[in-house]
């Protein structure tokens, strides 16, 4: 006999929604091992300009996802959690979702910032977004430093989401993974 919460159909985010975010997923989980990779030391020199190169023009993709994402949002309101999910435990998933935003945001202007004040290219993005920043070594390393700590962020607030959505998904079944998946 299958279990109400096998048959039970849940509320979902928005197909727009689902799309955004699992494009997003795609491009972080990407994008944060071309960066690890890429500055370190003995790599072969074209491998790491290639990483470089997808590192750095992802960032304003990603950040566009995100803005869409917002957008959406505002549009699409996000379907209520299941009753079941504590108050406590709602307004951590709410405050998590809220610093992902954020700090997808501030990885990439501090990216842009430290390319552009580090005097490198942006390639794909010049036309559009080239010199919005002076050649600045200060500047550059501020914004370097300030890209590594969130970067760190990124990775904690990612795994803590992930956790939830597997325990969710895998261990509760109580409908809040449902809510993203599938993907379309």
């Amino acid at each position: 006999m299958a279990s109400v919460a096998q048959t039970e159909v849940f509320p979902r985010y928005s197909r727009a929604a689902r799309l955004l975010h699992w494009l997003t997923v795609l491009l972080v989980l990407t994008t944060i091992p071309a960066g690890l990779v890429m500055v370190q030391e003995g790599l072969p020199r074209g491998l790491q300009n290639t990483l470089f190169l997808y590192h750095k023009n992802i960032g304003p993709i990603i950040l566009a996802l995100v803005v869409l994402r917002l957008v959406v949002r505002l549009i699409s309101r996000p379907p209520p959690l299941p009753a079941s999910v504590p108050a406590l435990q709602a307004l951590v998933a709410t405050v998590v979702h809220w610093l992902l935003y954020l700090t997808l945001v501030a990885l990439v202007i501090s990216g842009i910032v430290r390319v552009q004040a580090g005097g490198f290219p942006m390639e794909v993005w010049d036309p559009l977004l080239g010199g919005m920043v002076g050649k600045d070594e200060a500047l550059a390393k501020s914004a370097s430093g300030f890209h590594d700590l969130a970067k760190t962020v990124l990775i904690v607030l990612i795994a803590v989401h992930a956790g939830a959505a597997a325990l969710h998904g895998l261990v509760k079944r109580d409908g809040v993974f449902s809510r993203m998946w599938p993907p379309a």
